[in-house]
């Protein structure tokens, strides 16, 4: 499994504060993990979330916690990253807050070879084989989107048209689908990831974490702080309002021109 590992080109970056960590960390990723790619390097918050909002968005990031503007967990309420992340950092207090944010593993400074390569391999056996079967599955599903969807209804299933569908929502681990006249049913999914997969590209997009929304189903969009999206949902009388994410607003703003 290892071998296929050290093979694959996984593009990562470095955030930052310390240019002598900084440096440390680079050279112990290129001595364990030679073929890895560094995309980009920086040391605030502010420098993170405007590369992250360029869709620079790396495979794997190593993140400093103390930045010289800040924490480093306002990167994830201003930029939402979704990409792993391995913490380096002084402070172990931060260790269950980081647990909550996509952490792969949690380094303790002076770090050595030794974590790193730890940290990696974790990173490794989690994500990059479910990266490969999802890429197997998008390239079957490239070629056939579904026009219905299942549902559960009672002790039985049925099926919805895509064509009547608002919007897919997540909570708890299930997968619930707000039809066009506002109805709400639950899907037999296991997740938002696959639901997302099966539908037409043209027609819907994953506007955040929780939801995929239909392009009729938007009724209004304004900018919001930080380089964020409000956008408002409606569905017969159910409106819903989301926010998108700095990183997924060149997407959607794509996404939406070409409707």
């Amino acid at each position: 499994m290892c071998l296929i590992f050290k093979i694959m080109r996984i593009r990562y970056a470095i955030i930052e504060n310390e240019e002598y960590s900084r440096i440390n960390l680079q050279n112990i990723i290129k001595a364990v993990r030679p073929e890895y790619e560094l995309i980009f390097y920086s040391e605030t918050v502010c420098d993170s979330v405007s590369m992250l909002s360029k869709s620079c968005v790396p495979d794997l990031v190593f993140m400093d916690i103390e930045l010289d503007d800040g924490n480093c967990f306002d990167i994830f309420s201003r930029a939402d990253p979704e990409m792993p992340v391995i913490f380096t950092t002084a402070y172990d207090e931060y260790a269950l807050k980081a647990f909550r944010v996509n952490s792969v593993d949690y380094i303790l400074k002076p770090i050595t070879e030794e974590d790193v390569e730890r940290a990696i391999l974790k990173y490794e056996k989690r994500n990059i084989a479910a990266r490969d079967w999802r890429q197997v599955s998008e390239d079957y599903t490239s070629l056939r989107t579904r026009s219905r969807m299942l549902v559960s209804d009672g002790n039985g299933y049925s099926f919805v048209h895509t064509d009547d569908i608002a919007w897919f929502e997540s909570e708890d681990k299930y997968v619930s689908i707000r039809l066009n006249n506002g109805k709400i049913l639950l899907t037999d999914q296991d997740s938002l990831d696959m639901t997302a997969q099966v539908l037409d590209s043209d027609r819907f997009f994953r506007i955040s974490r929780q939801v995929v929304t239909s392009i009729s189903a938007i009724s209004k969009v304004s900018k919001h702080l930080r380089g964020r999206l409000q956008v408002e949902l409606r569905a017969g009388s159910e409106k819903r309002m989301e926010t998108v994410s700095a990183a997924r607003r060149p997407g959607f703003l794509n996404w939406l021109g070409h409707i």
